[in-house]
């Protein structure tokens, strides 16, 4: 599921209580498992944060339900998301770092990561790198297991040399073969 698309969304206790909304998650660098959710709630200037065990996790869908009580998380409100552990990295930290690839060469940023909730675990990262002033972008798709490192930098194991989606390079092949010339002789 895409992480775009669960941030902000709701989250429901097991006694059908909405509990916060979905704010950050955490997960672990080397095996890409996701340790920490966390929630928030309140207003904007007094924003409090609660911590989520992946493991509460009943489903999720548009909404994330879990199998414990706004009371119990009560119990351990945060004024502020904790700084990650040593190999934890969070998912918005995670957002916009420079992705390098095998050669050492600047593949984009990252614009988005997948994670799979049945395992709890980030599954691909998307690269977007900016080719041309009017805005269009270059897309990637990296699988987990192509990533070789990631810390201030991304390193994927894989060389991007400006390579397209195949469904891109034929549109453009497409275009330049319908373009036609039409030619006007006048001979007096």
């Amino acid at each position: 599921m895409n992480t775009k698309d669960v941030f902000g969304m709701k989250i429901i206790d097991k006694n059908a209580k909405e509990v916060a909304k979905i704010a950050e998650f955490e997960f672990n660098v080397k095996t890409y498992k996701v340790n920490k959710i966390y929630g928030s709630f309140g207003n904007p200037i007094n924003k409090k944060y609660y911590e989520i065990d992946p493991n509460t996790i009943i489903s999720i869908g548009d909404y994330l339900l879990i199998d414990t009580t706004v009371e119990k998380l009560s119990e351990n409100t945060l004024d502020k998301i904790p700084k990650a552990e040593q190999n934890d990295l969070k998912v918005n930290e995670a957002m916009g770092k420079t992705v390098l690839d095998a050669e050492g060469n600047t593949a984009g940023k990252v614009s988005n990561i997948d994670i799979d909730f049945d395992n709890f675990e980030i599954t691909n990262i998307t690269i977007s790198k900016q080719t041309s002033s009017f805005g269009k972008k270059d897309v990637n798709v990296i699988h987990k297991d192509e990533i070789k490192g990631m810390g201030d930098y991304v390193i994927v194991d894989k060389v991007f040399n400006g390579e397209t989606k195949d469904s891109e390079k034929e549109d453009k092949k497409e275009d330049e073969s319908n373009e036609k010339v039409k030619v006007n002789i006048n001979i007096d």
